[in-house]
């Protein structure tokens, strides 16, 4: 090789040795800028948590916090509730039905069925007081009948379980556990009595049924229509010296009582309770139905408070009014701005209603979780109440649902006692009058009718 051919080798090398050199720091360079845009990505979940303890943030992390809070707000107003389950697999109770309530609120957790809330459950052979005070519902689920159950529980268990529901927990009863819960099978026997309203009728009937779904059963546990489900021998139920809650019926003659509860619910004490003739658990397991049957009767709300104005409380008051005249009985409930009201709840807001006129208020009142008096006492006699004495009544009304989270079983009254119908019916009354007139009427004119 000539001394010429030498230096154009040199050269060529050292040329390549540059190019190589070049592109090793484009790669380098460029493996930069692609970490820094993958860190940039996935560092959003890291502003997060600094965007809480950081104040001094750059414009770029400020940027990219705003989206960064308004999800965490998100998130904020659908917190997730918890319902603790507890289901009892002693004596009487099936198999099949323990491990059907258990696949179904597996599905509702897994498969979010039931956005808001989560479902966390056990079961166990024997109840008491001190068990059942890590719950909020007990589940008496489809046994060999309702009549195993109540002569095998001990009555300090039975104590328990009315204990439990009447200071404010839950309890669903599926078949024979509807029996066990309701107050008594005609011609039969008496049952616990957490349904106190409920009476039961005793069905042979095996084999999938159609149930229709009532407006109550729509609007509270948000199915409508018809049904089919899973049906062994459960009861037909009906109300009996009070007011249930219907959210299905039996929709055709094969249990030879269509037209009966299917579906019930009723309130103890400060507690609820869903009695179910039907199988929701079982095939066609039906499992969102199931959960929120236990919603309802666990009292667990969501998270979400709803308040409503005078105005709208005051157009619900004519309209209960009107029906409790028209009807000579209350309404089961009263929509409020497409919300569902009891009347027990209604109570409260007219009693809070007709304080905040008194004081010069015209705030906005929050619905509360109220529930119904176990019984009421309707003594009234006709005749007029006046301003002073029914604003004190009021007053009391109020202050007792905020101790206990139930209406009083009555109000004393110059006139007798006054039953818990008649007190929904005088407080629409003076509210519907301020509403026509701008003032809170001298008197309130009452008949002797309870309104029941």
């Amino acid at each position: 090789m000539s001394k010429y051919d030498s230096l154009f080798h040199l050269g060529v090398v050292k040329i390549k040795q540059k190019l190589a050199l070049t592109i090793l720091l484009l790669i380098g360079l460029s493996m930069t800028l692609n970490l820094g845009t993958s860190f940039a990505a996935n560092s959003s979940s890291t502003s997060n948590v600094q965007i809480k303890n950081t104040t001094n943030t750059t414009v770029k992390t400020t940027a990219t916090s705003t989206k960064t809070v308004s999800t965490a707000k998100t998130v904020g107003t659908t917190s997730t509730k918890t319902v603790r389950v507890l289901i009892y697999n002693g004596n009487g109770a099936i198999t099949s039905c323990v491990t059907g309530i258990k696949t179904a609120l597996t599905s509702v957790n897994n498969n979010n069925l039931v956005p808001g809330y989560k479902f966390t459950y056990a079961t166990s052979t024997t109840i008491s007081s001190s068990i059942l005070s890590n719950y909020d519902l007990l589940v008496m689920p489809g046994g060999s009948s309702g009549r195993t159950y109540i002569n095998s529980l001990s009555s300090s268990a039975k104590s328990a379980i009315k204990n439990f529901v009447y200071t404010g927990h839950g309890f669903l009863g599926i078949c024979a556990g509807a029996y066990a819960g309701s107050n008594y099978v005609d011609s039969m026997y008496s049952g616990l009595g957490v349904a106190p309203h409920v009476r039961s009728k005793s069905v042979i009937h095996e084999g999938t049924l159609p149930v229709t779904m009532t407006s109550s059963g729509s609007s509270l546990l948000g199915f409508s229509g018809t049904l089919n489900l899973a049906h062994y021998n459960g009861p037909a139920m009906y109300a009996s010296g009070g007011t249930i809650t219907t959210f299905a019926t039996y929709a055709d003659s094969s249990t030879g009582y269509k037209g009966y509860g299917a579906i019930v619910g009723d309130t103890y004490g400060s507690g609820r309770t869903v009695l179910s003739g039907p199988h929701p658990e079982l095939a066609p397991q039906n499992p969102t139905l199931l959960a929120k049957m236990m919603i309802w009767a666990s009292n667990v709300g969501s998270s979400t408070s709803t308040s409503f104005t005078m105005s709208q409380i005051n157009t619900a008051a004519k309209s209960v009014k009107t029906y409790i005249e028209t009807n000579k009985k209350m309404p089961s409930y009263v929509t409020i701005s497409g919300t569902q009201v009891t009347m027990a709840q209604f109570l409260k807001l007219l009693t809070s209603d007709l304080i905040n006129v008194n004081s010069g208020s015209s705030s906005a009142i929050t619905l509360t979780s109220t529930t119904a008096p176990g019984s009421t006492v309707n003594t009234l006699k006709a005749g007029n109440i006046q301003k002073s004495e029914y604003l004190k009544i009021a007053n009391s009304i109020n202050s007792f649902i905020n101790t206990n989270n139930r209406a009083p079983s009555y109000a004393s009254s110059t006139l007798g006692k006054i039953g818990f119908g008649s007190m929904v019916y005088m407080f629409s009354k003076i509210m519907v009058y301020y509403a026509s007139n701008g003032r809170l009427p001298s008197y309130v004119s009452m008949t002797s009718s309870s309104y029941l």
